[in-house]
């Protein structure tokens, strides 16, 4: 689906980020920003280069080209909704932090990310500006990436709005008024690491949206009456005095400004189910180590993937104690990658973030839409092998270009594959996806639902007498929802 931002959204929704203490890390949310900037960037260069064909005055994309540019289109949209969903993600925390370092950090995170999001449109718009073929080529609508009509259209209705545009410059001021009155604190340890970093990477994004603006309102029309609407310099910096003095501090006028404002947004994101106490007790008895886990997740630790019923897949472990689990017992792993252990954890994944370990009980609590665990037929010495292969990844970066030819980076059903691949009488075959050689987790369920010695232990859905609860279905159940719900994917695999 589209990011279908309603008209404030793309600024506003940092507002969540005034978050507890205990929940709240800004390295980690400072890194998931310069993630998805690299991969960003990479996009629109790539798109950059797609040129149509010319041929007796005929201009057209070939269908490989049409291809790139879907799968291209789909990174676009899944990086700029990742970016709004580190902010989503905190939306259930409506208490301010009695730190002001935690508050002005949050704000400059959500600033830099709002930023983020403003520049890759802005050069997707000003990139197609002036190529109706590929204007018309972004607004059409991909069932396959779920990718609705319109699109790019929407973008630029949203960066061209002067009500849009005026929360932007409302909120540099905010920006440039916090630098000046905590210029003498970002030195000491009240402040976490990234400080120094961060403000230079939002001060540099700040140029450039000046810079952008500019240039996208000189190309797009804009009505005398909107145009009037754009405020001035002087006009922004009356309304911000003027919220200052009615809010009583700085700090308190940016929060009240921005939870306002944010009051009635929605995401475009299907809501993740919660499975109860009783359920989660079932859950938890039913897996065994080796287990394949697959999920559709909103969440942006875990969507990004290719398209399909199942987005995401990962392995539950045990849990991850080499004194307490028997199969992790014998591996051997580098120093770095024992420092991502968390003994805590049972699952390990690659999302976002690169080949990391996490624990089930997030996935149970609102992290994924819909969720299927299968039971390969293997062996003790079978799951112990696989466990080794699958701590070998740990600490390894996130391949968004899905490319399971490059063995550098991993995807979430990459080390999946290259872990059990092989184990048993398991052979996978990989499939070409947008020109590429990669897999996906339809493919891997279509795999293990053939493979009859392969169980399937549970499917849980969203129970349609309690929305946002799971229902969880075994057996010929499961099997009756997905030829009802999916029946492409079905009929193909089953």
């Amino acid at each position: 689906m589209t990011t279908r931002f309603p008209k404030r959204l793309i600024l506003f929704t940092f507002a969540f980020m005034f978050l507890s203490a205990q929940r709240w890390t800004p390295e980690d949310d400072f890194n998931h920003i310069k993630t998805f900037d690299a991969v960003l960037n990479k996009t629109i260069t790539e798109l950059s280069k797609i040129r149509p064909i010319n041929k007796e005055n005929n201009e057209y994309f070939t269908n490989k080209q049409y291809d790139d540019i879907e799968a291209l289109y789909f990174r676009y949209t899944l990086c700029t909704r990742s970016l709004v969903d580190i902010v989503n993600a905190y939306k259930d925390f409506s208490n301010r932090s009695k730190y002001k370092k935690n508050n002005v950090q949050a704000f400059i995170l959500g600033y830099c990310a709002t930023l983020t999001i403003y520049k890759y449109s802005a050069e997707l718009i000003l990139y197609t500006a002036n190529n109706q073929l590929l204007i018309d080529k972004l607004n059409e609508e991909y069932p396959r990436t779920e990718i609705k009509g319109g699109g790019l259209d929407y973008i630029i209705s949203n960066i061209t709005n002067p009500d849009y545009l005026n929360s932007l410059d409302i909120a540099h001021e905010f920006y440039q008024r916090q630098l000046e009155e905590n210029k003498n604190l970002y030195n000491t340890s009240e402040f976490s690491s990234i400080i120094t970093e961060l403000i230079k990477w939002t001060t540099e994004l700040s140029s450039v949206y000046v810079t952008q603006k500019n240039t996208i309102l000189d190309q797009y029309t804009i009505l005398p009456l909107e145009a009037a609407d754009i405020m001035q310099v002087t006009t922004i910096e009356e309304t911000v005095n003027e919220m200052i003095d009615a809010a009583g501090s700085q700090l308190k006028a940016i929060q009240e400004f921005l939870f306002t404002l944010t009051a009635d947004v929605r995401m475009p994101l299907i809501d993740g189910i919660k499975f109860s106490r009783r359920q989660k007790k079932m859950v938890k008895r039913s897996l065994k180590p080796g287990d394949i886990i697959l999920t559709f997740s909103s969440g942006y630790l875990s969507n990004i993937f290719l398209p399909g019923y199942f987005k995401h897949a990962l392995t539950y472990t045990g849990i991850q104690n080499k004194k307490k689990n028997e199969y992790l017992s014998g591996i051997r792993m580098k120093p770095s990658q024992e420092k991502l252990i968390n003994p805590d954890h049972n699952i390990i994944e690659a999302n976002s973030e690169g080949v990391r370990t996490t624990h089930l009980e997030n996935y149970l609590n609102g992290y994924a839409n819909r969720m299927i665990v299968l039971r390969p037929s293997l062996s003790d010495n079978d799951i112990q092998t696989i466990m080794g292969n699958l701590y070998s990844y740990l600490g390894m970066d996130y391949d968004f270009d899905f490319d399971l030819e490059n063995g550098e980076k991993q995807t979430c059903s990459e080390i999946i594959y290259r872990s059990y691949n092989g184990i048993g009488n398991i052979k996978i075959d990989l499939k070409e996806i947008f020109g590429t050689t990669t897999l996906s987790g339809d493919h891997l369920l279509g795999y293990f639902m053939n493979d009859k010695s392969t169980r399937l232990i549970f499917l849980a859905v969203e129970n349609e007498n309690r929305p946002t609860r799971a229902k969880i279905l075994t057996d010929e159940d499961a099997i009756l929802y997905l030829k009802q719900n999916a029946p492409e994917l079905m009929s193909e695999n089953n």
